[in-house]
């Protein structure tokens, strides 16, 4: 959750630099193992909408990715809340001592609406209702709303002095939520008789997400709260070491105010829209917002904004993009092999995407480099936001025009022993991939739009990359070509309309080169894997149902 471009990300830093050690050899004997594409399908046959693609055709072929952030993160013994076929969660209202009037049966019922409730019962969608169409049938999220508020009575200054007990909670990472948690699930399991393991989809012995929604103001609403503690954020119980398949346990989770569901529309409405991204998080899914602005040499690395603001995981606005929903498993672009013509249909309905691999070629997973496009249009799940707004936010846009993608979700190792991320020639050549193995508890890539936090790549160029940047029409750079002043701090520019490319316009490498951090920094027209980009795009004539796309390869 974030109220301007420079949200309190206190606990995310805390969790993304928590390097891990990883064994590659080990890593790779699990990654064999992983459920690959095929499986999740037969898992999600049942809820599966008929999304439109064109299984292949001259110079493409539609791909699903061979491994997805769920596959990453248990490779990596994240324990990750799953986003494909059935998953069922737990949300359990926190009583806080002095707030009494917030733990009512009226707020209670407002939370099982905001969660589980259909989609007319609430101001816009509820999670469940958005992540059912946000998957295009992939995901059925559903779960329980505790009948009760769970009342550990501790007041909000309680809850500020806690500390680790000793010899349990002894970690540098500790979060009062962390007793908070434990408290709330084993109340949970010894109120309703059960041993949780409904919560449990994956079988590992961990719950996969649990949700803490706590009653009383958000630091947004009561500015006397500090905004580390009550605000809203995905984090892990570091203190948690031993699943328990026969009683699991309770590690990954959400921590938000209740009144998050007054932010857009008021008392009377039920707004998810925080809740919606802050599941995200609980299925892998980082944050795609700026946390640092600083000065390297005689360059400003401004990055203000590098989507723009629009974006679920951005400024919790309109649907997942394209990369989300790929990495997520729900999707399979146009992988682009050869010179084509693609008439690409709205990406809102039928999940369609165009992936433009480097010259090195694609590794067949979302977690590579490259360049991806959808056709955005405001309807669907863009359409409120859009049209109507939300709160003080921007709006989505409100025209159809194609977005265009650089990812660089490549991953890295970290050598037993050391906190140095490094590129490991054994885990390549097994698995044909450009790179990388995942390098900490919280990321499965090297790269971060929040650059600050990841800083042990052997690539001097590291904090210069974005794991996901929306190139503008207009070729402004991560959207900081202009600023504005909001609460006295100074911040890029949102992206809008004109930021979409449209018929008439065209892409490529060499036109959008500054757009690109090799030429800004370097001069040099390539990728970050030090590849060239081998195509050229012209978008052509566009309808509400598509917009001819074609592609021509300039180099063999």
């Amino acid at each position: 959750m974030k109220k301007n471009f420079l949200a309190i990300t206190t606990l995310f830093a805390a969790a993304s630099i928590a390097l891990c050690s990883c064994d590659v050899a080990a890593f790779l004997e699990i990654l064999g193992s992983l459920t690959t594409s095929a499986s999740f399908d037969d898992a999600r046959a049942d809820i599966s909408a008929d999304l439109s693609y064109i299984p292949e055709g001259p110079g493409f072929k539609a791909e699903s990715t061979r491994y997805v952030y769920e596959d990453i993160n248990d490779s990596n013994g994240n324990y990750p809340c799953g986003s494909r076929g059935n998953v069922n969660i737990l949300v359990i209202p926190v009583a806080i001592r002095g707030h009494e009037d917030v733990s009512t049966k009226n707020n209670l019922e407002r939370i099982k609406k905001c969660f589980f409730g259909e989609a007319n019962e609430t101001s816009w969608q509820s999670v469940s209702s958005f992540y059912k169409k946000s998957s295009y049938g992939g995901l059925n999220l559903s779960g329980v709303v505790a009948d009760e508020w769970y009342n550990p009575g501790w007041s909000t200054a309680d809850l500020l002095a806690m500390e680790p007990k000793p010899g349990t909670h002894n970690y540098s990472n500790y979060q009062a939520t962390w007793d908070v948690l434990e408290g709330a699930v084993s109340w949970y399991k010894e109120k309703y008789h059960t041993d949780c393991t409904e919560f449990d989809n994956d079988k590992d012995g961990m719950i996969d997400g649990v949700w803490l929604v706590y009653g009383c103001h958000s630091a947004q609403e009561d500015t006397s709260l500090p905004k580390d503690l009550f605000w809203a954020y995905n984090y892990k119980d570091y203190s948690v070491t031993s699943p328990n398949k026969l009683n699991p346990v309770a590690y990954s989770y959400c921590w938000a105010s209740y009144d998050f569901m007054n932010t857009g529309y008021g008392e009377e409405g039920i707004d998810s829209h925080t809740y919606v991204h802050e599941t995200g998080h609980l299925m892998g899914l980082e944050d795609y917002y700026v946390a640092s602005c600083y000065k390297e040499g005689d360059k400003e690395e401004k990055n203000y904004g590098p989507m723009g603001a629009l974006d679920m995981m951005d400024y919790n606005i309109i649907d997942h993009n394209a990369f989300s929903k790929f990495s997520l498993g729900w999707t399979k672009p146009y992988v682009i092999t050869d010179s084509t013509t693609i008439t690409l249909n709205p990406s809102a309905t039928t999940g369609q995407a165009i992936l433009l691999p480097t010259s090195a070629g694609w590794n067949g997973t979302a977690f590579d480099e490259y360049i991806l496009m959808e056709y955005y249009t405001p309807d669907n799940l863009n359409y409120q936001d859009s049209f109507h707004g939300y709160s003080y936010y921007p709006k989505g846009f409100t025209q159809n025009g194609v977005r265009i993608y650089h990812v660089d979700a490549r991953m890295a190792v970290i050598k037993q022993g050391t906190t140095k991320a490094v590129y490991d020639s054994t885990f390549n050549s097994a698995l044909k991939e450009q790179a990388f193995i995942p390098q900490s508890n919280s990321s499965a890539y090297n790269v971060s739009n929040a650059s600050k936090y990841f800083t042990k790549s052997p690539d001097p160029n590291f904090n210069r990359f974005r794991l996901v940047q929306m190139l503008d029409c207009q070729m402004k750079r991560n959207f900081d070509t202009e600023s504005q002043i909001r609460n006295g701090t100074k911040i890029g520019v949102f992206a809008d309309n004109t930021s979409l490319f449209t018929s008439g316009t065209t892409f490529s490498l060499s036109e959008y080169k500054n757009s690109f951090p090799s030429y800004y920094y370097s001069n040099k027209e390539l990728m970050n894997n030090g590849k060239d980009l081998p195509w050229t795009v012209t978008f052509g004539e566009a309808d509400d149902n598509g917009i001819n796309v074609t592609i021509t390869k300039t180099q063999n």
